[in-house]
């Protein structure tokens, strides 16, 4: 997102600040103790949380009705936890939500893809809910095969980047 914005420190702020991260303990913000250092780069300012009207540790719930995003990637690894659309964790049992959860609580106009394979749920009046698999089984092997045409040992950020914008 960063290198779209021009690459430079700017454009990294302004891609950062389009993140709200929620783990299993609520919204990550200034001072969280114990964080991923990999989170830690999108943990929220107090003061504009003040602003959008959020409280340290917001839950995803109180998060999305005052963020209003739009796009939910559920990548908390907790099973049972609000409904995302890509529920990419596995194995299955660690997925953010089942398909018929996303399909009860969201309704039958979704697209679903997850990390675990789920079995079709019947919505009634004759409509199927389908889930699209989209992780390892379908990435993976394309990464190998470029991996192995382009007689590359290393596959950098910059290469994926600039296959994801072809």
């Amino acid at each position: 997102m960063a290198r779209m914005l021009g690459n430079n420190e700017i454009a990294y702020e302004c891609a950062k600040s389009q993140f709200w991260v929620v783990e299993a303990k609520g919204l990550i913000t200034e001072g969280w103790e114990n964080i991923d250092p990999d989170a830690l780069p999108f943990a929220r300012n107090l003061k504009e949380m003040d602003r959008q009207g959020l409280r340290k540790g917001a839950s995803l719930v109180e998060v999305v009705k005052q963020v209003n995003p739009d796009v939910l990637l559920g990548l908390s690894a907790v099973g049972g936890t609000r409904p995302a659309i890509f529920a990419m964790s596995n194995p299955t049992k660690n997925a953010e939500c089942t398909l018929e959860v996303a399909f009860s609580i969201l309704g039958d106009n979704i697209i679903f893809a997850s990390g675990s394979p789920f079995r079709d749920v019947d919505l009634g009046n004759g409509r199927i809910g389908h889930c699209n698999q989209g992780n390892n089984m379908y990435l993976f092997p394309g990464i190998g095969l470029g991996t192995l045409l382009s007689g590359s040992r290393v596959i950098s950020d910059g290469m994926l980047q600039a296959a994801a914008e072809r």
